[in-house]
């Protein structure tokens, strides 16, 4: 049975060479997209998935809804209400604060920079990580004791037995133990904790646990009753107001309004962050993907289906003399199913392969660490194997094991289907385009996109600029002016200054309002030192900017310099504050709306043009700067040079930093880096539906070319007749890719409703965004119609040039 089983499938093989490659190749090419967005998808849904009680872990975060202002949520916090957690809602098993400071961290001559977290000796009552050495029981239960990830004791240590060992935090005097080491953790971490300590006492006085507006840090409770977290949530609706701290009722009202805190499932986390604006990858773009993957492999089993049900009746001579030398029905239908299963199985074979080989270029692509899991690509492959073998045998193994070999072996041409069978297969074109055509928009869109943010005119000049987040270091405070001053001195340096205001680094925000008015508007503030504007590129619209000949431009501190200090603010301030225009706003005094009637006034010398240091996707922030000559918390150096690469300029920067600040570890990026992840990443992903839109496109071109062939041979002597009655050449060629391109087109009024509703759902996440015109569409639809004309072209060009003679003795 399997040698005549054998013999059959070569026999198809050999005899329909270009039928069985088109339906291998793409169907392999299907199996593979599907595959691989099958990878993609579960690994962005199983974020902290691996995290022991996950569905018990919420992150808690704040909520504002103030009267005039958008809602805003928040996933840092203030840690004022903590203590109170546990008290309130005894449903609370456990609650923990979480601050994560990127620090100096040394271990003898090794020094690098780190994000170290602090929490409470209570960290693995919530975060119950595995060790692979140490005693979570005593690991966090007292001052000087870290643990630390596997990657860093090997990093460190070279070794995970680490315990023991000591290293060296943020410069302190005293060394930390290492006393647990975790478990290496999967990619797909919201939070990484690389080391972990607990938090001084001595930082209980610093803002985020005595302010409510001081969001540094994350707060995360254990709740074991999905029905108790309900009730738990609902009872944080107007928290602050219930723990106002140091702040009055009015202050805690203006600040959250009718909003408190919410609880936040750890397993939401990620998607969660994203919609928040506090990064993690968007939930639309991830099902996207996935319908990609489906689309992909619908396409490719649409192909394989309609091209085996059209090449089947070709077949229907050979059943007949089977069933004359006495094969039974059964028997027939039964092989016909396992050659479909045998071949599939050879395509899932090519797309496992396929799919191994494309995860490096995914994996850069789009930023993921995606492996090549057969234990779960395996089952999926079989699954699909055995579905499109049935589907795309079982209908030949009905229709012709049916067949009465008399009526057959005696006809002129085999059988051609019957109208049913031809609508089917229309009907099957439709569909494999429709998803082609809707993937060819999202990808053409999403370029856009990319393109439109990463020509973005943000109001400054990112090119030839260079920040030094290691300026932060706490031992350093006291050093900054001189550190920079001698930082300028490097080769190709133009500028060297600092702020607090960078590149996706807006950190601190409160009301202000104009002294003698009501309203209160937020404003994102920070504190620019001399040659800040110069180096970023700010253009200027109306006054002036700091200058050191004025006196109340750069205080020590000008937070308490007194009234009269002066604020550089930007043209959307001008727009909350009330201002009819930059001009009028010059000269004009503001002050922060939390504080009394006698809080200091600020004088406005100058307004910049609006600058968007957020991404693309928040909202443009309006901006006040306090000009200083003293330290400033959180500070980044910022280096404009001229007449280097920036390979050479930051490795002569890195070289200066060694001999001034040995003991801090230089860390420097460019201000276009930064800002290259607002496209980036949508680029990467837009080269992915690209990818998947020309594999569908492809497959269905593939079909369609198949289907041509097979329908012009089958249809020579209709041909022939129809120039026997004074058809041209022309005519039947307009005929025929007019019916072959029909299905194209109903495709594309499919297609557009449905790639209309996922691009705008995409785009809703920009707040730059470009509008969604009918450019891409139409010029999707083109190109598609285009490539399927150029497709079936060769097949109805022959086929319409049949002289009538020759067209009428064909037999088909």
């Amino acid at each position: 049975m399997f040698t005549g089983l054998a013999t059959s499938i070569y026999r198809t093989l050999s005899r329909h060479k270009l039928y069985t490659v088109l339906n291998l190749f793409g169907l392999a090419l299907g199996i593979a997209v599907f595959l691989t967005m099958a990878l993609i998808v579960r690994y962005e849904y199983g974020y902290d998935a691996d995290i022991p009680h996950a569905a018990q872990i919420y992150q808690v975060d704040e909520l504002a809804h103030v009267a005039g202002h958008a809602p805003q949520e928040n996933s840092t916090v203030s840690f004022v209400s903590f203590p109170f957690l546990k008290v309130d809602f005894p449903e609370i098993a456990a609650s923990i604060r979480v601050l994560q400071e990127p620090l100096v961290v040394r271990v003898g001559n090794t020094v690098a920079c780190e994000q170290v977290t602090f929490t409470d000796r209570s960290f693995f009552s919530v975060f119950d990580l595995p060790l692979v050495a140490g005693n979570k029981g005593t690991a966090l239960n007292g001052p000087g004791k870290v643990v630390i990830s596997a990657a860093e004791a090997r990093k460190y240590f070279g070794t995970t037995a680490a315990l023991g060992r000591k290293l060296q935090i943020d410069n302190e005097r005293n060394e930390a133990v290492v006393t647990g080491v975790l478990a290496d953790p999967p990619t797909n971490r919201s939070m990484a904790f690389d080391i972990i300590g607990v938090t001084p006492t001595s930082w209980f006085t610093k803002p985020p646990f005595t302010n409510w507006g001081s969001e540094w840090g994350t707060m995360w409770v254990r709740i074991n009753n999905p029905q108790a977290a309900l009730r738990v949530n609902h009872g944080l609706a107007g928290y602050a107001a219930r723990h106002p701290g140091n702040w009055t009722a009015d202050t805690i009202r203006e600040a959250f309004g009718d909003g408190g805190l919410e609880l936040v499932p750890l397993r939401a986390v990620h998607f969660h962050s994203a919609a928040i604006g506090d990064g993690g990858n968007n939930r639309t773009l991830v099902d996207i993907l996935g319908f990609v993957g489906i689309a992909a492999l619908t396409a490719a089993l649409i192909n394989y289906i309609n091209l085996a049900t059209a090449r089947s009746v070709l077949r229907a001579r050979d059943i007949a003399m089977r069933k004359v030398l006495g094969a039974t029905r059964f028997a027939l239908a039964m092989q016909l199913i396992v050659e479909a299963v045998v071949l599939v199985a050879l395509a899932g074979l090519a797309g496992l392969a396929l799919t191994e080989l494309s995860l490096h270029w995914v994996n850069e692509w789009g930023g993921w660490r995606l492996g090549f899991d057969l234990v779960f690509m395996l089952p999926i492959t079989l699954v699909i194997v055995l579905l499109t073998g049935v589907l795309a045998g079982g209908y030949p193994a009905l229709v012709l094991s049916a067949y009465q070999p008399a009526p057959v072996l005696a006809a002129s041409k085999t059988p051609a289907g019957g109208r049913i069978e031809s609508l089917l297969r229309s009907v099957l074109v439709v569909l494999q385009f429709s998803f082609a055509i809707t993937l060819a928009i999202c990808t053409l869109v999403m370029t856009q996109q990319a393109s439109h943010v990463r020509r973005l005119d943000r109001g400054m000049n990112s090119g030839g600029l260079i920040l030094i987040p290691s300026l932060a270091d706490a031992t350093l405070q006291n050093r900054q002016s001189e550190i920079m001053r001698r930082l300028a001195a490097v080769p190709g340096v133009t500028i060297a200054t600092r702020s607090d205001v960078v590149p996706h680094n807006l950190v601190d925000g409160f009301d202000w309002r104009r002294p003698g008015h009501a309203d209160k508007h937020e404003l994102r503030w920070g504190k620019a030192t001399e040659g800040y504007f110069e180096a970023i590129g700010a253009h200027v619209i109306a006054g002036r900017l700091f200058d050191r000949a004025h006196g109340q431009d750069y205080t020590p501190d000008p937070m308490v310099a007194g009234n009269g200090t002066s604020v550089v603010i930007s043209r959307f301030t001008v727009e909350r504050l009330g201002f009819a225009s930059p001009q009028a706003a010059v000269g004009q005094e503001v002050q922060e709306a939390a504080q009394d009637s006698s809080a200091q006034v600020y004088r406005i010398i100058g307004v910049v043009d609006d600058i968007r240091f957020r991404s693309a996707r928040s909202p443009m922030a309006p901006l006040l700067y306090y000009g200083t000559n003293g330290p400033i918390s959180y500070v980044w150096g910022i280096v404009r040079y001229s007449g280097a690469s920036e390979q050479v300029e930051i490795a002569r920067l890195r070289a200066a930093w060694e001999e001034i600040a040995p003991n801090v570890a230089f860390t420097a990026r460019t201000a276009n880096d930064v800002f290259a992840e607002d496209y980036r990443t949508d680029a990467s992903h837009g080269a992915l539906f690209g990818l998947g839109s020309a594999i569908a496109i492809g497959i269905a071109c593939l079909g369609l070319y198949g289907l041509s062939t097979f329908t012009a041979t089958r249809r020579m002597q209709e041909i022939g007749i129809r120039k026997v009655l004074g058809a041209r050449t022309q005519d039947i060629l307009m005929l025929l890719i007019g019916q072959f391109l029909r299905p194209v087109l109903i495709a594309t009024f499919l297609a557009w409703p449905l790639a209309w509703v996922l691009m705008r759902a995409w785009l809703s996440g920009f707040d730059e965004r470009i509008g969604l015109t009918p450019l891409p569409f139409v010029a999707v639809t083109l190109i598609a119609v285009g490539i399927a004309a150029v497709t079936i072209l060769g097949q109805t060009a022959r086929a319409a040039s049949q002289p009538p003679a020759a067209a009428l003795n064909r037999t088909g």
